[in-house]
């Protein structure tokens, strides 16, 4: 079996280990209570629910701890099942105790995520909520605390479920005409019909829209600052960051290898990574070398910053920067042009559609800063709406609209066959449940709550 087995009783720190002022334990399954209660003092009867009590902990006659201790009966628990948890002095020594006391009296250490896991099993959170709290433990930045929150409260479930709450109706509406032999089902109105099943594939593939940015907002966006050699890469950088992050010399040819930087803007998370002058002419080995880790970077990149010159003309080194760009950038990567120096007399002719700023003056940072969240900002607006930032959830959302699309192709026939239709709209139906967890096989659960952290 690759789950773990729900009727054992577990135990685990859901404080992060070391020494600290407090810690907590948590004590989950059918024998919980019996578990804790036999190194509590006084020993509580019938503890009240929910309720915090000043208990001693003890091993044999002598005093471990004195410490606070909740009592949860289950159903009403984040598990689902009986649940205490104690809150303690945070020395290694009295963990460690409590955690052989819980072990010696029936509970066993728990496997990593596997409080949410028993909580999904219970029914207390669907599979995209469980997923959440995980990336809400790991939110580094409002943004990704925002989507994580949104997510965590049910807010995509919800988009989902409507989703399919139609594309339930839908099939009623085929499988009654299906099943009647006698033809008393009046005929189904394809059109109105095919108008459903658009507007249910419209809103699968708007939540599956929002994938890049939102993997952007929950793991920090990548972006790299590329151009010709002494353009101003690495005074951009440092300008954007607010301190002198990357070395800085009239000399082209400065930088030699990447070098990364994180900045919070308007609480999205951006790391930066600033690369070698991409040098048309590359004469030494090492030049060459740092240019290909440049050119490894931009493969990997969400956003392109591709700096300019502003205070002279086109060079062969803007014009190979443009063109490996082009070549190696993600599809789907944005490109973001920056004429840089601007405080500097402006050489004529230089290319529309690029944004102005000067490392040296300040000029154009905010711009720039906005343009490189524009897209997470769109997406997650007021911090109120479902936001997918997890490829297993665009794949679902995606694999839905894809049915959803054969649906339409096959409902344009002359004379649609049901069958089909109903087929498709099975195929969407399950995608749709993958995501909430109600059809996920074990190997998928149980790769997913492997990333958690143990007590959580």
């Amino acid at each position: 079996m690759i789950l773990p087995d729900r009727s054992d009783t577990i135990a685990a720190q859901a404080t992060p280990p070391g020494a600290g002022a407090l810690a907590v334990i948590r004590i989950s399954g059918p024998a919980a209570f019996s578990a804790a209660s036999s190194f509590l003092s006084p020993v509580p009867p019938e503890p009240r629910h929910a309720a915090a009590r000043l208990l001693s902990i003890k091993d044999g006659a002598a005093l471990v701890d004195r410490a606070v201790v909740v009592f949860y009966r289950g159903p009403a628990s984040y598990t689902g099942d009986d649940t205490v948890e104690i809150s303690c002095h945070g020395s290694p020594y009295i963990i460690r105790t409590i955690m052989n006391l819980a072990v010696r009296n029936g509970a066993r250490p728990a496997e990593p995520g596997e409080f949410t896991l028993r909580a999904f099993l219970n029914g207390k959170l669907d599979l995209a909520q469980a997923e959440a709290v995980g990336e809400l433990i790991a939110a580094g930045s409002a943004g990704a605390h925002r989507a994580a929150i949104t997510q965590a409260e049910g807010g995509l479930s919800a988009e989902v479920r409507a989703i399919r709450s139609g594309l339930v109706r839908l099939l009623a509406e085929i499988e009654a005409r299906l099943d009647d032999s006698y033809e008393e089902v009046p005929a189904l109105e394809s059109k109105a019909f095919a108008l459903r099943a658009a507007a249910a594939k419209k809103t699968a593939l708007s939540l599956a829209s929002g994938f890049e940015a939102g993997r952007g907002i929950r793991e920090g966006l990548k972006v790299v600052i590329t151009g010709a050699p002494n353009s101003g890469k690495s005074s951009l950088l440092n300008a954007l960051l607010g301190y002198d992050r990357a070395i800085v010399s009239r000399r082209a040819g400065t930088t030699r290898d990447t070098l990364e930087a994180a900045l919070d803007i308007d609480g999205f998370s951006v790391l930066f990574t600033d690369t070698a002058g991409l040098n048309a002419r590359a004469a030494s080995p090492l030049e060459r070398e740092g240019i290909k880790r440049a050119q490894k970077a931009i493969a990997r990149a969400d956003a392109v910053v591709l700096v300019k010159d502003a205070s002279i003309g086109e060079t062969p080194g803007d014009r190979r920067a443009e063109k490996e760009t082009a070549r190696l950038a993600l599809k789907g990567a944005r490109l973001i042009r920056v004429l840089n120096k601007c405080d500097l007399r402006a050489k004529k002719g230089r290319p529309a559609g690029c944004l102005k700023v000067s490392a040296k003056t300040g000029e154009g940072l905010e711009k720039l800063k906005a343009a490189l969240v524009a897209e997470q900002k769109k997406v997650l607006r007021d911090g109120t709406q479902a936001v997918v930032t997890s490829a297993r959830h665009f794949a679902a959302l995606s694999g839905a609209a894809a049915e959803l699309a054969g649906l339409e192709a096959v409902m344009k026939r002359p004379s649609p066959p049901l069958e089909l239709a109903a087929e498709h709209l099975r195929g969407a139906l399950s995608a749709l449940a993958s995501l909430l967890g109600e059809t996920t096989p074990e190997e998928v659960l149980a790769d997913i709550f492997k990333n958690f952290c143990v007590g959580k």
